[in-house]
């Protein structure tokens, strides 16, 4: 019974001092994974970098387009209006206060057109 009790420690110490110097698999894994986390954060910024550049671009293209748009096709439209008003025998104090612009700028769609 001796015998066995200090074989039973003896074996217990032995398993006990290997466990120590046996790699720990899991160790591995856990910096595996979080170099793969890393490396997908440092790629998920650099695509939103480039996504925030495009937008930008495409944004400032769309505005530039749009304003000159905007603003053409609104000239076009006061002064369609301004001398239809004008053919329709308004008088320029009228048109005024219809279309809300100043009296200079009535004078001169009309001497253009």
């Amino acid at each position: 019974m001796e015998y066995t009790i200090i074989s039973m420690f003896t074996i217990s110490v032995i398993l006990f001092l290997i466990s120590f110097f046996k790699k720990d698999k899991s160790k591995e894994v856990e910096k595996q994974i979080e170099n793969f986390s890393i490396t997908l954060m440092q790629e998920i910024y650099q695509l939103k970098k480039k996504i925030k550049v495009l937008e930008e671009e495409i944004l400032i293209g769309q505005d530039d387009n749009y304003f000159t748009n905007e603003r053409t096709s609104t000239i076009y439209y006061d002064r369609d209006t301004i001398l239809s008003l004008y053919e329709d025998g308004y008088t320029d104090e009228e048109i005024e206060q219809i279309t809300s612009f100043t009296p200079e700028k009535i004078n001169d769609i009309l001497n253009e057109g």
